[in-house]
């Protein structure tokens, strides 16, 4: 996937969403409900992940050792992890394989001795730069190899896994400060990071409630998130090269209206005619219950 996509979060599912302040001791005890109600949901561990975290939190951190990480590897970590970290569980149940806790993530020199430099990996960066990079990488010698290291590997802590060589980054510094990014470790000249184009506290909350929702969760992040009218509304509103990307977002759902059946039906454009009859083959048996 390009790692140009940058979707907003809207939020979903207003109406169980309770009205409390953002980082307050009401919002920590919503997350905290929130993990409960997912593994309640998913009692088999059925979920990607889950039976390694099992719906767990880790007790908090005090705050003092947040700080003392923090001055330790001379990085000012994002506002809703240092909350997350103290008030709702130090690591635990999360997307994919879970959250480190704070320690796991500190004893990785790799990253944590860059982790408060300047992030390359940001806004500027483009399909070209990165694969020139890469490019260069590939083929410099081993001081111009570290050098180049370093620049990609500054401003972010790695947080967690979705396994074999992808991580979960949380950005530290840059133009992404507080928001999640996907890599692949394999570092490959046409995958890039993709950014999820979510806060910390956004993707994590979000992951929760698509799976209280019933929704796939296979590429989480790497999609759009939302209701099927909005998807909708999106598709009809963006660029032509983008709409692809609106149309593997369907795939989230094992159910949809029929009016978002018709939609998919009636899409003429031949670039997408396989997405789309990949679409309504996923959606089939739904079609057929309703004669």
């Amino acid at each position: 996937m390009s790692f140009f996509t940058r979707w907003r979060k809207k939020k979903e599912h207003p109406s169980t969403r309770p009205s409390f302040a953002p980082l307050s001791p009401e919002h920590a005890a919503y997350l905290r409900n929130l993990v409960q109600r997912a593994g309640e949901v998913d009692p088999t561990r059925e979920v990607f992940g889950s039976a390694k975290h099992q719906y767990q939190l880790n007790p908090v951190l005090p705050l003092d050792e947040v700080r003392k990480y923090e001055e330790r590897h001379q990085v000012q970590l994002p506002e809703e992890y240092v909350f997350f970290l103290t008030q709702v569980g130090n690591g635990g149940a999360g997307p994919y394989y879970g959250i480190y806790s704070l320690e796991r993530t500190g004893s990785n020199e790799e990253y944590t001795r860059l982790c408060g430099q300047p992030a390359w990996i940001n806004e500027a960066m483009t399909k070209d730069s990165w694969a020139e990079k890469m490019n260069l990488m590939e083929d410099a010698d081993d001081d111009t190899y570290d050098r180049l290291h370093d620049e990609i590997f500054g401003g972010f802590n790695l947080i967690g896994t979705q396994g074999c060589t992808y991580d979960n980054l949380l950005m530290n510094t840059g133009s992404w400060k507080g928001m999640m990014v996907y890599i692949d470790w394999n570092l490959e000249p046409e995958y890039g990071p993709f950014f999820t184009g979510m806060s910390f506290l956004d993707w994590y909350e979000s992951f929760f409630q698509e799976l209280i929702a019933g929704h796939r969760l296979s590429s989480y992040g790497y999609v759009r998130l939302g209701s099927d009218e909005e998807l909708i509304t999106a598709y009809r509103e963006v660029a032509q090269e983008e709409q692809d990307s609106i149309l593997r977002s369907f795939f989230r759902f094992n159910t949809v209206r029929t009016e978002t059946l018709q939609f998919l039906k009636g899409i003429e454009d031949e670039r997408h005619e396989e997405r789309r009859k990949n679409l309504l083959e996923h959606f089939e048996k739904q079609m057929a219950g309703k004669g």
